[in-house]
C-alpha cells in the first residue's frame, strides 16, 4: 500500500523491542513503522511456531482487538443503529432479570471508556464496584456487553461489518478471527508452554483476532488518515473521528485515563494511560496482554506497531509493565523526531 524507505533512526527502537521480548521470554517479535506515508521500519525476528517470524506471521492481538470493536461502535452510531452513546445499554440488550439492577444507569459510553463499574459478584451475578462514570476499571465484562449490544443493535456480527467494510475493500488477507490452527499463526508463550489461542466464535466477539504486523500498522494508518487510503474513502471520516476522540464522561476525575472508543487517548499524565510523557497530546494507543501494541501520533504523522508473543507485558524490579509501555512510546516518538533533526 505504501512505499518502503527504511530509516536508521528506528534501529534503536528495533533493538529495544527485541530486548523487551527476549527479557520477557517471548520467541517472536516484529516492528512496523509508518511515518510521512512511507514504511520507515519493518523488522521480524525469532521463531513463530514451526517457522521463522515472517511478514505474513499473524499474532493474536488480544486486547488490541478492542480498537476494532470501537470502530464498529462508531460506525453503528453513524448508521443510526445506535441513537446515542449516552443511551442506556438496557435499551439495546436482553439481560437476565437478576442482572438488570447492576446495569441501571450504564450507558454505551461507559462501556466504551471502561467507566461502567460492573464486575462479577461472588454469586456469579453482575455487581457494581462504583457508580457508572465515577471511576475507571479495565475489565472484559464491559467488552462482552458491548459485543452483545452491537450485534443486537445492528443485526450483524462485528466480524461481518468489518470484513465487508474494511478488510475486503483494502484487500487484507492477514486479519481475521481465526478458529483453526495454521502455520502462519504465532503461538503464545505462557508459563507452561506455547499454544495458539483460538476461539470457536467467528462473529468478532471472541479473543481470536489474528493480524500480521503490517496489516495492524495499516489499521493504525487508516485511523491516522481519517478513513482515507490511497485517495479512497474506506471509512467515513466522522466514524474515525468518533473512534479516536475522547468519549470519556466529562466528570471523570483527572487521575484516570481518557478513552476514545476503547483507544487510550493522550490528554494528561494519568497513571494507567500507558502512553509516555514525551508523546504529544491527542496521540492514541492500544495494547494487548501478549505484547502487541499500536501507537498513532498524528502530530508526527506516525504509526508504530510492535508485536510479541508472551503472556503478560514485561515488568521487572526496575519498572512495572506500565513503565516499559510508556518508555516504548516515548522512544518511538524520539526516533520519529530524530528523522527531522
Amino acid at each position: 500500500m505504501l512505499s518502503s524507505n527504511p530509516s536508521p533512526a528506528y534501529d534503536e527502537l528495533i533493538s529495544y523491542a527485541e530486548h523487551i521480548n527476549r527479557s520477557n521470554g517471548g520467541t517472536s517479535c516484529a516492528l512496523f513503522v509508518i511515518q510521512n506515508d512511507q514504511v520507515v521500519a519493518e523488522h521480524y525476528r525469532g521463531v513463530a511456531g514451526s517457522r521463522p517470524t515472517e511478514a505474513d506471521s499473524q499474532y493474536n492481538v488480544a486486547s488490541v482487538r478492542k480498537s476494532y470493536l470501537g470502530l464498529a461502535a462508531a460506525w453503528a452510531l453513524h448508521d443510526g443503529a445506535i441513537r446515542s452513546f449516552d443511551d442506556p445499554i438496557l435499551d439495546y440488550i436482553s439481560i437476565d432479570q437478576d442482572d438488570r439492577a447492576a446495569l441501571q444507569g450504564v450507558t454505551i459510553r461507559h462501556l466504551l471508556t471502561h467507566t461502567h463499574g460492573i464486575t462479577l459478584g461472588i454469586n456469579g451475578r453482575l455487581a457494581r464496584i462504583f457508580d457508572p462514570g465515577l471511576a475507571w476499571d479495565y475489565n472484559n465484562l464491559g467488552i462482552d456487553l458491548l459485543c452483545d449490544l452491537l450485534m443486537q443493535a445492528t443485526g450483524s456480527s462485528i466480524a461481518e461489518v468489518l470484513e465487508s467494510r474494511v478488510f475486503q475493500p483494502l484487500g487484507w488477507k492477514e486479519t481475521s478471527w481465526r478458529t483453526s490452527p495454521s502455520e502462519k499463526l504465532v503461538p503464545v508463550i505462557g508459563d507452561h508452554g506455547s499454544a495458539i489461542v483460538l476461539d470457536p466464535r467467528k462473529d468478532g466477539s471472541g479473543g481470536n483476532l489474528f493480524v500480521s504486523a503490517r496489516e495492524l500498522a495499516y489499521w493504525g494508518y487508516l485511523h491516522l488518515k481519517l478513513g482515507r487510503v490511497n485517495g479512497k474513502t474506506i471509512v467515513p471520516e466522522q466514524v474515525v473521528r468518533t473512534a479516536i476522540s475522547v468519549q470519556t464522561p466529562a466528570g471523570l476525575p483527572a487521575m484516570y485515563p481518557r478513552n476514545g472508543c476503547l483507544w487510550l487517548v493522550k490528554q494528561g499524565e494519568a497513571a494507567e494511560c500507558l502512553i509516555g510523557q514525551d508523546v504529544p497530546k491527542d496521540s492514541y494507543k492500544i495494547v494487548g496482554i501478549y505484547g502487541p501494541l499500536v501507537l498513532v501520533v498524528p502530530e508526527l504523522d506516525l504509526v508504530v506497531v510492535r508485536m510479541a508473543n508472551r503472556v503478560g507485558n514485561y515488568g521487572d524490579a526496575k519498572g512495572t509493565y506500565i513503565d516499559y509501555l510508556k518508555e516504548f512510546s516515548s522512544k518511538a516518538v524520539g526516533c520519529a523526531k530524530s528523522v527531522f533533526a
